[in-house]
């Protein structure tokens, strides 16, 4: 089953992304600001993560650094969301959705991305060959 990280300060945000998830068959695990979103990938990695970009105690911005920069945790797929209009430059993210998410565009990206990362994995294993 594939697993998603959904981080939003936001409840009623984290509530309904969890319902949409979940309907559509990911193992959803939630957290209420990057930190401690950090913490459980640290101890239970996901398949994707999908991340407000302005929270308390560490914004998505700053999670998804962090996890970037961890040794082999470069290739887990990240999308930020944010009410902002644009996305951050200085942000390495897979995805970009602004708020409010639709569901269907949320789970339609999610598909998306996480397909585009398993055929760059394929070809990167056939290339090391």
């Amino acid at each position: 089953m594939t697993s998603v990280l959904l981080v939003d300060d936001e409840e009623e945000a984290l509530a309904a992304w969890s319902a949409i998830c979940a309907a559509d068959g990911f193992e959803v695990r939630s957290a209420r600001d990057g930190q401690s979103a950090l913490a459980m990938f640290i101890e239970r990695p996901v398949d994707i993560v999908i991340a407000d970009w302005r929270m308390p105690n560490m914004s998505g911005s700053e999670l998804c650094h962090q996890l970037r920069t961890r040794p082999g945790l470069v290739d887990v797929v990240f999308v930020l969301v944010s009410g902002e209009p644009s996305p951050p430059a200085f942000v390495s993210y897979d995805g970009f959705l602004r708020k409010p998410v639709d569901g269907q565009t949320l789970l339609a990206t999610m598909r998306r991305l996480l397909t585009e990362h398993a055929t760059h994995r394929e070809q990167r294993r056939s290339w090391t060959k």
